[in-house]
């Protein structure tokens, strides 16, 4: 536990500083989008090369065998992802998503080449693994790339990116382990309870409602989306928030967990001590943010 406390706190100072670092220049936050990536990557397709061991002891092959060409542009395809958004943007202001698009659909490509190029190494089942590898956590990366850079509100969009998903993971396992009850997906994760997911999902929605009204207080944001004329309903959108982002945080976790179910292992990594890898720390974070993301885009900054 002391070990997992310390981890928590030093990942928890790194996000901060580089939330100060973005004052400087936006940009700076894409080197932890950069790294997240990178590792993420690294992890993913450790975990989907990893063998079982039989009960004979001798090693299956992993369910996802990624060939070498196809390990290499998954890791190609992290490595540039981020790089295209910012040297797009350089030159073409806000046309950064056309690079990562670009780059995303000869990721694609490529995959399915090799099974004609490679075709005695690479199978069907490495391009789906691979194409998994990419999407996860890269792609999905891409929208706090996009909250970052939003006309307005970035900042906002990025706290409630930030603090709702770890507010939801904690007060979810809080709230469970004191009134327990019926597990919510025992064969995935048997651990989680629905009590879990409700006290999870409850506090999410009041984090998210307390970042708006102490943001609207330290800055001069005005909420112009949706609804704007009413006075309510900027507190109905970000309970609404709230309650999403939340449901889509413990809905990362379970779909983490099943990843790591399908493949065999226990954690995405080891560089977390008590937590895990880096994925295993932003998986609800992941699937958060393309839901914060569309909807700031779409219903928030009209």
């Amino acid at each position: 536990m002391k070990k997992r406390l310390i981890t928590g706190i030093i990942y928890i100072g790194v996000i901060v500083g580089f939330f100060f670092l973005r004052n400087v220049h936006p940009w700076f936050f894409g080197i932890l989008v950069y790294a997240f990536s990178v590792i993420g990557t690294f992890e993913m397709v450790r975990a989907f090369s990893y063998r079982k061991e039989n009960e004979d002891g001798t090693l299956a092959e992993p369910a996802f065998p990624l060939s070498p060409s196809q390990k290499i542009s998954v890791f190609a395809y992290a490595a540039l992802f981020t790089p295209v958004y910012y040297l797009v943007e350089y030159f073409a202001p806000e046309e950064g998503f056309r690079g990562m698009l670009i780059l995303s659909f000869l990721f694609a490509l490529v995959l399915l080449c090799l099974l004609v190029l490679d075709h005695k190494r690479s199978s069907l089942q490495g391009a789906g693994g691979a194409m998994i590898c990419g999407f996860y956590p890269t792609a999905l990366l891409s929208t706090m790339l996009l909250a970052n850079d939003l006309p307005a509100g970035s900042t906002l969009a990025l706290l409630i990116i930030f603090v709702i998903s770890p507010v939801a993971d904690t007060f979810a396992f809080v709230v469970g382990s004191i009134f327990k009850g019926k597990k919510l997906c025992p064969n995935i994760s048997p651990n989680k309870t629905i009590s879990g997911a409700v006290g999870g999902v409850v506090f999410g929605m009041g984090a998210s409602v307390l970042l708006y009204w102490i943001y609207t207080l330290t800055t001069d944001y005005v909420y112009t989306g949706i609804g704007g004329s009413y006075a309510w309903a900027p507190w109905l959108i970000f309970l609404a928030i709230g309650l999403v982002a939340s449901v889509m945080t413990e809905f990362g976790d379970l779909a983490e967990s099943i990843i790591k179910r399908k493949v065999g292992v226990k954690d995405m990594g080891k560089l977390l001590p008590g937590h895990g890898g880096i994925l295993d720390r932003i998986d609800g974070t992941l699937f958060a943010s393309t839901f914060v993301y569309i909807v700031f885009e779409l219903f928030v900054l009209l």
